[in-house]
């Protein structure tokens, strides 16, 4: 992927033709509604805030299924180019607001991630969060350039033993996923944890050749 040109960065939201269907099942107006209509966090996860120093000060970052921008948000901040996808409009709006009050440059692209087709070898940090799609998994391999780093984190199977949040098991890790999808890369930190919800938390960077 060639670098962001400076016409893109920060510009707006941009919608491929190939734009269409829905995320793991769950109609779009539904999660567009929740963006137009709650309001979402803007501080950055805590695993990236952890791992800080790990990441570079220049180069491209892809956040996948970006929400409304808050890590996306955190990388540009780092002094990294990014790109930040999503399918709801509205969450990417709001990311867009965000960046501008933080006085930095994102490129917002309006995509579904079950069908758009990711560049390879051309993003030097990848950060996935709160999105469960294994069909996806060999293209982030691809989409990581060697050497790159791997940020994913998001909802386990435990978490059907929570009150509130994901139900529906598609959209949930199963046992040691992770480990089995990126485990032959050189995994910095792993943890599986059980409070309130279930999550597991995955950093990992591409080996070089």
């Amino acid at each position: 992927m060639p670098r962001l040109s400076a016409a893109s960065r920060g510009a707006g939201v941009f919608r491929p033709a190939t734009h269409s269907g829905s995320v793991q099942s769950t109609p779009p107006q539904d999660w567009d509604r929740r963006y137009e209509e709650s309001e979402f966090p803007t501080a950055p996860s805590g695993l990236l805030t952890q791992f800080l120093p790990l990441i570079p000060k220049h180069g491209i970052a892809l956040d996948l299924a970006c929400g409304a921008g808050r890590n996306s948000v955190l990388l540009a901040q780092q002094g990294l180019e990014v790109l930040a996808i999503d399918r709801s409009l509205p969450a990417l709006q709001r990311g867009r607001e965000w960046a501008r009050e933080c006085r930095v440059n994102v490129q917002w692209l309006q995509a579904d991630l079950e069908t758009y087709t990711l560049p390879m070898a051309a993003f030097d940090v990848l950060a996935c969060f709160y999105y469960r799609d294994p069909a996806l998994y060999p293209r982030m391999r691809a989409a990581l350039r060697p050497g790159g780093l791997l940020f994913f984190e998001t909802y386990t199977l435990d978490q059907l033993r929570a009150s509130s949040g994901p139900r529906n098991p598609a959209h949930l890790l199963r046992p040691d996923e992770l480990v089995n999808s990126f485990g032959d890369w050189n995994v910095l930190f792993y943890h599986v944890t059980w409070a309130r919800s279930g999550v597991a938390s995955l950093v990992a960077r591409k080996p070089e050749p």
